[in-house]
């Protein structure tokens, strides 16, 4: 069988990381880049060995050569390429988050309801195997019954109004650049929740530099927050009625669980999570009393999993994937989107 083969519209980091990770794959390549910019996109094939550049994104669409399309642009361009690639029955992934607003998605849904053509967003982290295994143990019951879930994604970013970040222009913002990865990964163990409440903190631009949500379940609760005013944790915790588990930090790039059982868990939560990343880094790779740790290593950047998760759902003729729905990908941005039309919070 012959190599699936992407065309990529983008030239930034992402994009890079994309094609670094398909190149080292045996049953994908990248056939074709697109790019407003010919020069860039010209320089950017020959840095991935990509001989079809293309500065019009409707050229590539109609490259019979290209099997899927994937959207490395800026957030707020992400809905208009993606319904250019469903109309034309191109299979798309795009670069989450996919749309900035609910009725983006609900646009992209009813689009993909009348087309066979594949869309999902790139939430690739779900796609991991970390997070496969994590899934597996949360149905297997290891840790018995879900009742809290704690998750922070904070990365200090020096305010800019012209960045990206900051810039409500181009999609900026603490909650669709990083809310999104917790949010989207709790939906992913939970379900969707009954309820959901939050606040959020602004820039000086008026985008979020902070938000925290909370979750509520029938019998669990989820507290998430992201934020660009500082270095956060960054880590994962589930836990149960009979043990926890830590997706150990940075999550959204998962490659270690820890595992906590009931005695266990009411030790290592009071002393061991409060430990200093140093002594944390050391005593991680060890089996201990009442924790074990599984590793779940890869190579690359891991945005191989989610584009092979593609290419498995376009050959077998499906229009969505199971692991990634458009239907949580439209209740993320319904939660964003709700906690962000409330007034911020003013800085204490």
């Amino acid at each position: 069988m012959k190599k699936f083969a992407w065309g990529v519209v983008g030239t930034g980091a992402i994009a890079q990381n994309f094609c670094a990770d398909i190149a080292s794959t045996q049953t994908m390549q990248i056939k074709a880049v697109c790019s407003r910019d010919m020069e860039k996109a010209k320089r950017f094939g020959a840095l991935y060995s990509i001989s079809t550049t293309y500065d019009d994104f409707s050229l590539l669409l109609q490259d019979a050569d290209i099997d899927a399309v994937y959207i490395a642009t800026p957030n707020n361009t992400h809905i208009s390429y993606t319904l250019q690639a469903i109309a034309a029955g191109k299979p798309v992934l795009t670069e989450k988050p996919m749309g900035l607003r609910v009725s983006d998605i609900d646009q992209i849904i009813a689009a993909n309801a009348q087309t066979s053509s594949f869309a999902m967003e790139g939430m690739w982290s779900r796609f991991l195997p970390a997070i496969t295994a994590l899934k597996q143990h949360i149905h297997a019951g290891t840790i018995g019954e879900v009742q809290l879930v704690e998750a922070d994604l904070s990365y200090l970013k020096p305010f800019d109004h012209d960045s990206r970040f900051f810039n409500p222009d181009l999609g900026g913002g603490a909650g669709f650049d990083l809310g999104v990865y917790p949010l989207s990964l709790t939906l992913y163990l939970l379900g969707l929740p009954e309820q959901t409440r939050g606040q959020w903190f602004a820039a000086q631009t008026g985008c979020d530099m902070r938000s925290q949500f909370t979750l509520i379940y029938p019998r669990a609760e989820a507290k998430l927050g992201c934020g660009f005013d500082r270095d956060g944790k960054n880590r994962f915790l589930i836990m149960g009625n009979k043990g926890a588990i830590e997706i150990d930090a940075p999550f959204l790039k998962a490659k270690r669980l820890v595992i906590y059982s009931a005695k266990g868990q009411k030790y290592w939560l009071n002393c061991w999570l409060n430990k200093s990343h140093f002594f944390r880094k050391i005593l991680n790779r060890l089996n201990l009393p009442g924790r074990r740790v599984e590793f779940y290593d890869f190579a690359g950047h891991g945005l191989q999993f989610q584009a092979e998760a593609v290419m498995q759902a376009v050959r077998s003729q499906q229009n969505q994937s199971q692991v990634m729905p458009l239907e949580d990908t439209q209740a993320v941005a319904a939660i964003i989107q709700s906690v962000l039309s409330k007034p911020a919070v003013k800085a204490g």
